[in-house]
């Protein structure tokens, strides 16, 4: 079982079909097993098995195990994965497309398929992941776990934060992280003209879902991550006003590039709101105000 937030397997082992590119080690299918599987005869399921990792792993270590992929005729984006399983999964393993990093639909198996995460363009791409994790939190009983390994990929120069992401659009509470390094790329043999930060991790994404639904805990998530970083009124005006006083004027005429993003139409008087707040500012005469010391 997981004994810290990293972990490293050089040996990927007997698990799945070793030629199915991006078919995971399934030791760290194991350990998420040992570490979230409740005691009695829970069952594991996979949406996605890939190249067969999970259910060797599930085989190996004698568990229940419900499992299908798109080149097997489930589409997690169309079908309803709880009504597949015909219960209510204990744990779910999900190792998806790291958006178009490996092609598989037409290339690791079958034809190409338009439901096939990899072949998306960016923006069907997270929508569609949002959409399969919801399914996926349905699938779950409450209380259950469910666990994302996802990895981050560079494209022409831009560098994409995919586990982020889902962390970002995942409808549950967000238990642990597991940081997993990586063994083997095919990177590892690239020369690269210009300095470059190889990308050596990947990250188990663990959620545990409560006794509500996708689509109410996707909306109260999305309004945590709002408030999480949106950049309040008080932190702007401290910023502007780090180093110097200001007038209102003065102030009204620095804020006016962050107001213009808020949608308020009495923005100004916000700014004489937020600057009363003596914890933080300072009056040193009629209009002008500076930080606190």
């Amino acid at each position: 079982m997981f004994k810290n937030s990293v972990v490293s397997y050089p040996s990927r082992g007997a698990y799945g079909n070793n030629k199915y590119r991006g078919n995971c080690t399934g030791h760290i299918v194991a350990d998420y097993v040992r570490t979230y599987m409740p005691e009695g005869n829970g069952l594991l399921a996979d949406p996605s098995i890939g190249g067969g990792t999970s259910s060797d792993v599930a085989r190996e270590m004698g568990i229940r195990f419900k499992g299908t992929d798109l080149h097997r005729g489930f589409n997690l984006l169309t079908d309803d994965f709880s009504s597949f399983l015909g219960e209510k999964a204990d744990l779910v393993w999900w190792h998806p497309p790291y958006w178009n990093m490996i092609t598989y639909s037409g290339e690791q198996w079958g034809e190409e398929n338009p439901w096939d995460l990899s072949r998306l363009r960016l923006p069907d791409f997270v929508e569609a992941l949002q959409l399969a994790t919801m399914n996926i939190h349905d699938a779950c009983r409450p209380g259950g776990y469910y666990g994302i390994l996802m990895g981050n990929l560079r494209r022409d120069g831009e560098y994409y934060n995919l586990s982020s992401l889902v962390e970002r659009i995942a409808p549950a509470k967000l238990v642990d992280e597991i940081i997993k390094t990586q063994h083997n790329c095919l990177s590892d043999a690239r020369k690269y003209n210009s300095k470059i930060v190889r990308i050596a991790h990947e990250k188990l994404l663990v959620f545990r879902r409560d006794d509500k639904g996708a689509l109410y805990m996707v909306a109260l998530v999305n309004r945590r991550a709002q408030n999480m970083v949106r950049t309040t009124w008080k932190a702007a005006i401290r910023r502007v006003l780090q180093g110097r006083q200001m007038s209102l004027q003065e102030l009204y005429t620095a804020m006016k590039p962050f107001a213009v993003t808020t949608q308020n139409n009495h923005w100004q008087a916000k700014v004489r709101q937020v600057v009363q707040d003596e914890r933080y500012f300072t009056r040193v005469d009629k209009g002008v105000y500076r930080l606190a010391a």
